[in-house]
């Protein structure tokens, strides 16, 4: 039995994630607020800790925030941790590490083992040091596991395919193009599985989960599967509107290459992502 602790105990994601852990026979959880007098905790009988409290462009009050909750935060609870016996760190980082924008030319797109990381913006400079001072620290005793998450999407978080059914509402047809530009994100069952799957052969590593090869095209056909395509449209916009940043903003590429995310052979990947979307949109 591993005993579990997930930060953050009021956030959805933290106790979906609470939930799902709980509900796997070999795996006890608590959930931990990091807010008021938490490092009296005893963590001397914890296995691992999957933090998943910090902060994001969308809650974040001001920039400081970053730098005190995803990074000072996170280096006092994995030194108490390590301290204290824990023996395995899971930390929520963000594909924000990399720094990269979406791009009309695919290859600009695309994390590959060999993308740096150099972060742009305050949240993600602050996931990335966080990273390297939970590196530090890792040992044969203390294994860190560092999931570096992209737009996260589930029922009650629908803002990143809410843009595309916006785009597949506006048109009679679906324009097919730049259908080798996919997008990264992941199901929050599909993240819950893979942190399951993390304590369970107690990884030690860099994990970059997705739902696969999903473009523009194929997130609006999950929403509407009998909806007409147009490549002749499609045509259009890549001949005379692929400079519009509208266009950048639907059909640019971001997304991580099959090789970082055929983790655990993709047995992360429970839930058909393309049923959940249609279940969602076709209410």
């Amino acid at each position: 039995m591993h005993r579990i602790i997930v930060t953050g105990a009021k956030g959805k994601l933290s106790c979906k994630t609470a939930d799902r852990l709980s509900a796997k026979p070999d795996i006890s959880v608590t959930q931990l607020s990091l807010r008021g007098d938490w490092q009296n905790y005893d963590f001397s009988d914890t296995f691992g800790i999957v933090h998943m409290a910090g902060v994001t462009p969308q809650n974040a009050k001001s920039e400081e925030d970053y730098e005190k909750i995803n990074y000072e935060l996170t280096k006092e609870l994995a030194t108490l941790a390590k301290s204290n016996g824990v023996k395995q760190f899971i930390f929520i980082s963000s594909m924000a590490v990399y720094g990269l924008e979406q791009s009309i030319d695919s290859k600009n797109g695309t994390v590959n083992e060999n993308t740096p990381c150099m972060p742009k913006s305050e949240y993600g400079k602050s996931k990335l040091k966080a990273e390297e001072y939970l590196t530090s620290l890792r040992s044969e005793d203390f294994k860190v596991c560092i999931i570096r998450v992209p737009s996260i999407f589930d029922s009650e978080k629908t803002e990143y395919i809410d843009q595309y059914k916006y785009l597949a509402d506006k048109y009679p047809f679906i324009p097919k193009t730049f259908t080798h530009n996919y997008k990264s994100f992941i199901h929050s069952d599909n993240l819950c599985e893979l942190i399951y799957l993390s304590i369970a052969s107690e990884y030690a590593g860099i994990l970059c989960p997705d739902e696969g090869r999903f473009s523009a095209f194929d997130i609006c056909r999950a929403i509407y599967p009998n909806k007409p395509k147009s490549r002749f449209f499609g045509i259009i916009i890549e001949l005379f509107m692929k400079k519009n940043p509208r266009i950048l903003d639907y059909y640019g590429a971001i997304y991580y290459s099959e090789s970082l995310t055929n983790t655990f052979n993709g047995e992360y990947r429970v839930s058909d992502i393309r049923r959940e979307i249609h279940s969602l949109y076709s209410k």
